[in-house]
């Protein structure tokens, strides 16, 4: 099987599950969010760059000078992983963080994504159990948005605790540090200026 026809069973299977999200009862978790005793862990929320609309676009011209601008923004942050969907708008926005940093990018599948609460709960988890300690990029995105469930990205900062807009323009960047004991403290601050989309 091809790349392409592997992609595309796995939209086809994305698809199947939001269109079945309204019965979905998946709640986020409640239980406190803390990183492992005597570290600090860092995630970092922020959106792919500017895309065309369509199925799986690409990058636009915009789009590519951002995700260049991230990397730029990133580049003393000691970003230690990063996680993105496996859509080419996600995949893209993280490539020049990763080449810059000698990363490889952690892909999730739209299947993994499709459930934005359970996605949620897991990352999190996965996140304070693999990468205690380390600075973790997540790049996501804002829908699909349904009776049920908003996106990956607000369900990933609402199960941090984050109150609020989420991070859903094009150039919020939201740093949860999350530490040992305590809550969660939130830096929101923007990089590489407005979009011509938001």
């Amino acid at each position: 099987m091809t790349a392409r026809a592997r992609r595309n069973c796995i939209l086809t299977a994305a698809a199947l599950c939001w269109a079945a999200m309204p019965s979905c009862n998946t709640q986020l978790s409640t239980v406190p969010v803390i990183s492992q005793p005597g570290t600090t862990t860092t995630i970092i929320l922020t959106r792919h760059a500017e895309r065309p609309e369509g199925l799986d676009p690409s990058l636009t011209d915009e789009g590519r000078q951002r995700a260049q601008a991230l990397a730029d923004a990133l580049a003393d942050h000691g970003v230690t992983a990063i996680y993105a969907p496996d859509l080419n708008r996600m995949r893209e926005t993280a490539a020049p963080v990763a080449a810059a940093l000698g990363l490889e990018v952690n892909v999730v599948s739209a299947v993994q994504i499709a459930d934005t609460k359970a996605f949620a709960n897991q990352f999190v988890d996965e996140v304070l159990d693999l990468h205690a300690g380390g600075v973790v990029l997540y790049i996501g995105s804002t829908g699909p948005v349904t009776d049920a469930q908003s996106g990956n990205l607000q369900e990933l900062y609402a199960r941090l605790g984050g109150t609020g807009r989420a991070p859903t323009r094009y150039q919020d960047l939201y740093v949860a540090i999350i530490p040992e004991a305590g809550n969660v403290h939130w830096i929101k601050t923007e990089y590489g200026g407005p979009s011509s989309l938001d």
